[in-house]
């Protein structure tokens, strides 16, 4: 995976999340909703999901 790829947090999430950066096996990702009160945050690299095209 790379920065701006389109990814979920598991396999039966509803949620669209983009990678906005990547330090080792941590990534930093955020909604594409782009609603308030959404937020960037981290999550492991290895619990991401890409999303089909």
């Amino acid at each position: 995976m790379k920065v701006g790829d389109k990814v979920k947090v598991h396999a039966e999430a509803t949620s669209v999340l983009t990678i906005v950066s990547i330090d080792g096996d941590d990534a930093l990702i955020e909604s594409i909703a782009g609603t308030p009160g959404t937020y960037p945050f981290h999550c492991k690299l290895e619990r991401l999901v890409p999303v089909e095209s």
